[in-house]
């Protein structure tokens, strides 16, 4: 029994098992996002808390619900109906059903796609080829942010994966082998595809790409009726699938309008637009070594194109994918597939060069973990800076390069760049070495010196990489984020602005997404102003993201407080909830009474997300009547609706708005709101 089990857990077994335990703890200590989108993450939070209370009995309400309501219509859409059904069984089995349990759904999706990666490259490009592209995708910053967030991104790159490895194996399959074993692969192609439509409807576009890689692949027989046949099953599944939970055949052409429709939103258009090779750039930043080998591999295959291997059914998906995502809008999360792609192809590349082929055993483990180690070193530091540091919730342009520092900021004084004297010891010490080398090379033999002009390629690769690394760090030191906005300022020019912390408060909470700051902007308002109404709430919800509870409890008892005594009905009722739910759990004995809900309060989360995060006043606006249609003596609907107009340039309307928010602010004593209120009424006196 143990020599059998010694036959099959072989080195290389053990070595795979070990790279998906690294991967998989790695992804879960970085599971630690506090405060999750009020945007997507609310709605499939909120979608599936209805689902799991009500039952799949609900879902023709959601669909109804979501044509219905135009605010809905940027929010996740209903025919990601197989997604809903993970989450709600997610939520089934853990509760609470919060940001956190689907975040772990992510998490699971993320080691699942590890295993898949190897067993997709296993059948594509060899062994040692997948093994490199598993250790490779352990830190792959797009899959560790993804994986930790409460989006169904991550999810549908491991749909994605199960299917394409299901397509390798069917294409792939022995002529000769039994029907049943043919049916039995047409099967899981057919299971996995329809799971991966279910989750994201965007996968009509790889989908594309896998019917020309089946053409391409049967090339030598010719297409069969049968493929037709087998590839129209999975979106017709699909659409069959939506049709009964749905109930409603015709919602399906709406939803899809809908959809189609949402690609020219503001937010779309303001974030998401840009030339066709935008995808690659965003790549590129997040992961620059992997896709310098991946493009390198694409060259090396023009010169075998008759006489590659399956390799080349890779190549020709990312080329064919590329071209169908060049008309979606530019977001890395639509290309997260492509990620193991690209990390199976620079993996070929490496084990496959020349120089690794001729390597020794011993010599190929030390240039393995040479690039394991270079890579995630470079990896994970862009992650954590990215995504941990600066809490990236969605990977546009923009925010990627702000976090890095590489978008103008406010001045913040002199700095000392690092990098040039480093550069120039870096070279100098390479040259020593390289002059010893030589020196030593030429003294071997006075009858035949050998030359040492020559670097071997190995070296040469080595010192190339060992720069760009050092580069990439030394560029890290010399850079410096002060977290401010874009500014164009002199920089001989001292700036004496007065601060506010109030709007620096909102900007860290609602735009940069860091609770902490919030937090100590927020108490530096209340300090100089005890009872300042809208610092007291903001400061109870940035407490509550940041994960501290008890604090966040007393902030919403005072804020209780506050709201009865302006007979603020809508936030005395958020409040109690907000003080139940952080209230600990009573024994089974004595139940707690349920809290009692805003009907605001989604409204008012979606437009402060379309305000702070989206950056979309015109949406917000919207969001923010609707409130007051329901309570027109909101306060804080009242102040971020005059603002939002403000924002988009409609004065007249935001004047008396500014007007009811001065009277309201003066009746609580709110000083700080007061005077907003009186610097906006005096621009459009």
């Amino acid at each position: 029994m143990l020599e059998t089990l010694g036959k099959l857990v072989t080195p290389h077994r053990r070595l795979v098992l070990a790279l998906l335990v690294i991967g998989a703890v790695l992804r879960v200590l970085v599971n630690d996002v506090v405060a999750y989108s009020p945007a997507d993450e609310a709605h499939y939070v909120d979608i599936t808390r209805w689902l799991t209370r009500d039952g799949w009995s609900a879902y023709p309400k959601f669909v109804a619900t979501y044509l219905d309501r135009q605010a809905l219509w940027l929010s996740p859409t209903p025919l990601r109906w197989g997604h809903f059904s993970l989450t709600t069984l997610a939520c089934t089995v853990h509760a609470p059903c919060d940001g956190r349990t689907l975040a772990w759904l992510s998490t699971l999706a993320g080691i699942a796609s590890l295993a898949l990666t190897y067993a997709l490259g296993s059948r594509l490009v060899g062994r040692g080829a997948a093994l490199l592209a598993t250790a490779f995708s352990i830190v792959s910053p797009l899959q560790l942010a993804l994986g930790r967030r409460a989006l169904q991104d991550q999810v549908y790159c491991a749909a994605f994966l199960a299917a394409f490895l299901s397509l390798v194996h069917l294409l792939d399959a022995d002529p000769h082998e039994p029907r049943s074993a043919t049916y039995r692969r047409m099967g899981w192609f057919v299971l996995a595809s329809t799971l991966a439509f279910s989750v994201k409807e965007a996968f009509a576009f790889p989908y594309a790409a896998f019917v020309a890689l089946c053409l391409f692949a049967s090339s030598h027989r010719g297409p069969k009726l049968r493929d037709a046949a087998l590839f129209l099953l999975p979106p017709l599944l699909f659409c069959t699938g939506f049709v009964l939970v749905g109930q409603d055949p015709s919602a399906l052409y709406d939803l899809v309008r809908l959809n189609d429709a949402s690609f020219a939103s503001d937010y779309s258009i303001q974030y998401y637009s840009g030339p066709a090779h935008r995808p690659m750039f965003d790549m590129f930043l997040l992961a620059p070594i992997v896709c310098l080998l991946a493009t390198s591999a694409l060259a090396k295959m023009t010169e075998r194109l008759r006489t590659g291997g399956r390799e080349r059914w890779l190549a020709g998906f990312l080329i064919i994918a590329l071209a169908a995502f060049m008309g979606l809008p530019k977001n890395l999360r639509f290309m997260v597939i492509l990620d193991p792609v690209l990390r199976l192809l620079a993996a070929w590349i490496v084990v496959n060069h020349p120089w690794f082929v001729r390597a020794t055993r011993a010599g190929q483990s030390v240039l393995f973990a040479f690039f394991v180690a270079i890579n995630a070193a470079v990896e994970f530091s862009l992650f954590d800076t990215i995504f941990r540091q600066r809490n990236i919730y969605d990977p546009t342009t923009y925010d990627i390069l702000h976090a890095l520092g590489a978008i103008p900021r406010t001045f913040a004084g002199a700095q000392t760049n690092r990098w040039p004297a480093f550069f120039l010891a870096l070279a100098g010490s390479v040259a020593i070495v390289l002059g010893v080398r030589r020196s030593s090379m030429t003294e071997k033999t006075d009858s035949e010196p050998r030359s040492a002009t020559r670097l071997s390629p190995p070296l040469t690769i080595g010192i190339g990489i060992a720069a760009l690394v050092a580069a990439f760090f030394a560029g890290r030191m010399s850079a410096r984020d002060d977290g401010s906005k874009p500014a164009i300022t002199a920089p001989s020019a001292s700036t004496s602005a007065v601060r506010d912390p109030m709007a620096e408060g909102l900007d860290a909470l609602y735009t940069k997404r860091d609770a902490a700051r919030a937090v100590a902007r927020f108490r530096e308002v209340i300090a100089a102003e005890p009872t300042h109404y809208g610092a007291t709430y903001q400061l109870a919800t940035a407490l509550e993201q940041a994960g501290d509870r008890p604090a966040a409890r007393a902030t919403w008892t005072k804020m209780l407080k506050l709201s009865e005594a302006s007979g603020d009905e809508a936030t005395i009722a958020h409040a109690r909830g907000r003080i139940a739910a952080l209230t600990p759990a009573l024994p089974q004995a004595l139940p707690r009474a349920p809290a009692a809900e805003d009907p605001a309060g989604a409204e008012m989360r979606l437009g402060l997300a379309a305000l702070y995060e989206k950056k979309d006043p015109a949406a917000a606006v919207k969001h923010f009547r609707d409130v007051l249609a329901k309570n027109p003596t909101h306060y804080g609907a009242t102040f971020q609706l005059a603002t939002a107009l403000e924002q988009t340039g409609k004065r007249d309307e935001a004047k008396p708005l500014w007007t009811k928010t001065l009277e309201m602010a003066e009746a609580m004593g709110d000083t700080q709101s007061a005077a907003i209120a009186r610097k906006h009424l005096g621009k459009t006196n």
